[in-house]
C-alpha cells in the first residue's frame, strides 16, 4: 500500500466520520427538538444548532485524531477502534460543554447533546464497520496490500507466513525471506509440497535487507528475534537508525513464540525495560464482554424452549431405549481444572479418526457406554443429526464453563493425545460447536489446524459465522457421518 492509497483512505475515513457526526448532530436536534416527541421547551433556533454544529465538527475530528483513529495500525484493526470512538465522542460532547461555557455561543440542550453522543456512536461506528468490511474485500481480492520481509526462514518465520496468507483481510503480502544462514534463492515452502514457481524464497542477508527492501517496495519488515544471530540483530538496529530517513518501511519484531502462543501479550514498562505481558486468556477486555453477552443471551432464550423439550426426550428416551439416557463427560476446563459436561446418550458419534476414538461422544476413556448399531434407535439418530443430544451443555454454559463456539472437548482420559496443543486449547472455553463442527471428514491433526486458526484470529463475528454455518447444517441434517465408536 503506498503513500497516496493510505492517504485516500485516511481522507475517506475523515469525510466518513463528518457525515456521521453531521447525521448524529441533526437526528438529535429533530428528536428532541423538531418533532415535538419530547416535552418542549425554550430552545434556541436551528439556525444556531447549524452555527454550532459547523463549529463543532472540526473539533470533534480532531479529537478522532489525537486518539490515533486516523493512523493506519490502529484502524481496521478490530474491537479497539469502536472503543476508541466511544472514548472519543464522549470527550468531544465533554469539549461541547467546556466551549458552551467560555465561548457562550448559545444556550445548548443537554437533551440534544446526549442523543447526538449516542447517535455518533451508531452512524460512526457503522460508517466504520461498511468501510472496514469493504477494505477487508479488496484485501482478499490482492488489492490494497502491504507489501511485507520476514527476516528469519527458520519453523517461526514460516507459521508467521502462513498466518499472513490464511488471513487475507489482513492485508499483508510476503514478498520472501531474509535469512542469516540460508544462502539467496534457497526456496522456502510454507506447507509439505515440493517448491513450486512461486514459492517464496530467501532474498539475501541481513547486511542487504535496506537494498532489498528499496528494490521491492517494501513496506513492513517483520524481524523473527530467535531467528538470528544477536550482532545481527544489532546491525539491523543500527541500520535502522543509519536509514531513518530513508527507509520507507517500518520494523516490526516477533519474540518468535508464534507457534506456542495464541493469547495475545501487553507490552508494559518496568523501569523502563520494555516487556511482554502474556494474558492467560485469549479472549479478553470488550471481546470477552461481547462472547459472554452472546453465551448468554442464546443460552438463556434456548434454555426457556428447551425445558419443556428436554423433559420430552428424557421420557422418550427412557421408553425406546435400554441403560442410561444422559452421558457424563469429565473434560478440561478454559485455564487448568475439569468439570462435567452432559449430552443425552445415543451412542453415536462424529467422523472417527483412524485410530482414535472420539474423546467426549465416544470411546471408553470418555465414559460413555459403547453400543451396537442394532441398539441405536430412530430417535438416537434423529437427536444426534440435529443436536438435540447437546442440549444438556447448555447449563454449562449459563455456569460459564462453556461456549457456544470454541475448540471440542477434550475428556481427562484424551488429555495426552491432546498434549502438544493443550497450551492453546486451555486459553478459550470448549464449544458446543465451533470450526471442526462445520467442515467435512478430517483427522486429528486437521482439527488442531481449523481450532488453532480459530483462537489465534477469533471475532465476535467469526462466532456468529459459525453459529450460522452450524445451523445450515443442522437443517440440512450434515452433522458429519454418524458412526459407532470404535472398540
Amino acid at each position: 500500500m503506498n503513500r497516496q492509497t493510505r492517504r485516500r483512505i485516511l481522507a475517506a475515513l475523515v469525510l466518513l466520520d463528518a457525515l456521521g457526526i453531521t447525521l448524529a448532530l441533526v437526528m438529535a436536534y429533530w428528536l428532541r427538538i423538531a418533532s415535538g416527541l419530547l416535552p418542549e421547551r425554550a430552545f434556541e433556533e436551528f439556525a444556531v444548532y447549524l452555527k454550532v454544529g459547523l463549529l463543532i465538527i472540526p473539533i470533534w475530528l480532531l479529537i478522532f485524531a489525537l486518539n490515533h483513529l486516523y493512523e493506519l495500525r490502529a484502524v481496521l484493526g478490530g474491537i479497539d477502534e469502536y472503543v476508541q470512538i466511544a472514548k472519543s465522542n464522549l470527550f468531544a460532547v465533554v469539549a461541547i460543554i467546556m466551549l458552551g461555557y467560555w465561548v457562550r455561543i448559545a444556550t445548548l440542550s443537554r437533551g440534544w447533546l446526549v442523543i447526538a453522543w449516542v447517535l455518533a456512536m451508531l452512524f460512526v461506528g457503522l460508517f466504520r464497520f461498511l468501510f472496514r468490511r469493504y477494505i477487508y474485500r479488496l484485501r482478499q481480492r490482492g488489492r490494497l496490500r502491504t507489501r511485507t520481509l520476514i527476516v528469519g526462514a527458520n519453523e517461526q518465520g514460516k507459521a508467521i507466513a502462513r498466518q499472513f496468507h490464511a488471513a487475507g483481510s489482513a492485508g499483508v503480502e510476503i514478498v520472501g525471506f531474509i535469512d542469516d544462514f540460508l544462502p539467496p534463492g534457497t526456496p522456502v515452502a510454507l506447507d509439505d509440497q515440493p517448491p513450486r514457481a512461486d514459492t517464496l524464497r530467501v532474498l539475501g542477508g541481513p547486511d542487504r535487507l535496506h537494498q532489498v527492501a528499496q528494490s521491492l517496495d517494501v513496506r513492513q519488515v517483520v524481524v523473527v528475534t530467535n531467528a538470528v544471530a544477536w550482532e545481527t540483530f544489532q546491525e539491523l538496529m543500527a541500520e535502522l537508525n543509519v536509514n531513518a530517513g530513508r527507509a520507507p518501511y517500518e520494523i516490526k519484531l516477533s519474540p518468535g513464540f508464534y507457534e506456542i502462543l495464541t493469547t495475545g501479550v501487553q507490552v508494559t514498562h518496568d523501569a523502563n525495560v520494555p516487556l511482554l505481558l502474556v494474558n492467560r486468556q485469549r479472549i479478553t477486555g470488550v471481546d470477552k464482554l461481547l462472547k459472554a453477552s452472546l453465551d448468554y443471551l442464546l443460552a438463556i432464550v434456548n434454555m426457556i424452549i428447551a425445558l419443556p423439550l428436554m423433559g420430552l426426550i428424557l421420557a422418550a428416551l427412557r421408553i425406546s431405549t435400554r441403560g442410561p439416557v444422559i452421558d457424563r463427560h469429565l473434560v478440561l476446563a478454559c485455564g487448568g481444572g475439569t468439570f462435567t459436561t452432559w449430552k443425552f446418550h445415543t451412542g453415536l458419534v462424529d467422523t472417527p479418526r483412524p485410530g482414535f476414538a472420539h474423546p467426549l461422544t465416544g470411546g471408553d476413556s470418555s465414559g460413555g457406554a459403547l453400543v451396537s448399531a442394532e441398539q441405536i434407535t430412530r430417535l438416537q439418530h434423529f437427536l444426534y443429526n440435529t443436536g438435540l443430544d447437546k442440549m444438556p451443555q447448555l447449563v454449562n454454559i449459563l455456569t460459564g464453563q462453556m461456549s457456544w463456539v470454541g475448540p471440542r472437548t477434550v475428556s481427562v482420559g484424551q488429555a495426552e493425545v491432546h498434549s502438544p496443543w493443550l497450551p492453546n486449547l486451555l486459553t478459550v472455553k470448549p464449544g458446543i460447536t465451533g470450526p471442526w463442527a462445520v467442515v467435512d471428514e478430517h483427522s486429528l491433526d486437521e482439527e488442531m489446524r481449523l481450532t488453532m486458526y480459530y483462537i489465534r484470529n477469533w471475532t465476535i463475528w467469526m462466532d456468529m459465522q459459525i453459529l450460522l454455518q452450524t445451523a445450515q447444517r443442522i437443517l440440512r441434517l450434515e452433522r458429519g457421518k454418524a458412526r459407532l465408536p470404535e472398540r
